[in-house]
C-alpha cells in the first residue's frame, strides 16, 4: 500500500512508512473483532464501510467510559454527530472530556460543558471519522477517510506514536490541543 491516503491521513501516512506493511483484512472480518483482537493486532489497515466504523467506534468509546478516559471523535459532518449525540451525552457522565469535531458550519448546537464541539468547516479533517482516546500506553485509536460516499480507507493503532502525531496535526489545522496524550 504506496501512499493510499491525501488530506490529513497523508501527513500521519508520510510520518510513519512502515504503517504501509501492515495488513487489510476482509472488512467484513472487523466487525467480529473484539477491543481484545484489535488490541492484539496493534495495527490494522482497512478498507471499511460505515457499519464496520462503527463497530470500532463503538469498542473504543466504550473503552473510554469504562476506564474513564478522555475521548476525541470526528464525524465528518454534524448530521452523523446528530446521530449519536444522546449516547455521547451520557457517555460523558463517566468520561471526564470529550472533544467532538465536525463540520456544522452555522449550525448551533447546546452541549454538556464536557463536550467541547470544534468546527473543522473547510478543512482538510472534514471527510475524516477519528476515535481516539487514552488507553495503557498512551492514545489510541481508528483514523480513517472517506474517499467515496459511505467507503473508508484508514487504519486502527495502538501505537502513541502515531496518534500523539495526528492529534498534533489535528490541532495546528484546527488552532486547539488536544490533551490525550
Amino acid at each position: 500500500m504506496a501512499a493510499p491516503y491525501l488530506g490529513f491521513l497523508g501527513k500521519v501516512w508520510e510520518q510513519f512508512p512502515q504503517l504501509a506493511e501492515w495488513h487489510d483484512e476482509d472488512p467484513s472480518m472487523l466487525q467480529m473483532w473484539s477491543m481484545d483482537k484489535f488490541i492484539e493486532a496493534g495495527y490494522h489497515n482497512f478498507h471499511a464501510e460505515r457499519k464496520q466504523l462503527l463497530h470500532i467506534s463503538k469498542l473504543i468509546e466504550k473503552h473510554a467510559q469504562d476506564n474513564a478516559q478522555p475521548l476525541l471523535a470526528t464525524f465528518e459532518k454534524i448530521a452523523r454527530y446528530k446521530f449519536v449525540e444522546k449516547r455521547y451525552q451520557k457517555l460523558i457522565e463517566q468520561i471526564p472530556k470529550i472533544w467532538v469535531i465536525a463540520d456544522y458550519g452555522k449550525t448551533e448546537i447546546k452541549t454538556p460543558p464536557k463536550i467541547n464541539l470544534i468546527n473543522c468547516k473547510d478543512t482538510e479533517l472534514d471527510d475524516v471519522w477519528s476515535v481516539i482516546t487514552r488507553g495503557p500506553y498512551g492514545p489510541f485509536g481508528l483514523i480513517a477517510e472517506e474517499y467515496e460516499d459511505g467507503k473508508f480507507r484508514g487504519f486502527f493503532t495502538l501505537n502513541p506514536n502515531v496518534c500523539r502525531y495526528a492529534l498534533e496535526v489535528m490541532g495546528k489545522t484546527l488552532g486547539t490541543k488536544f490533551t490525550i496524550v
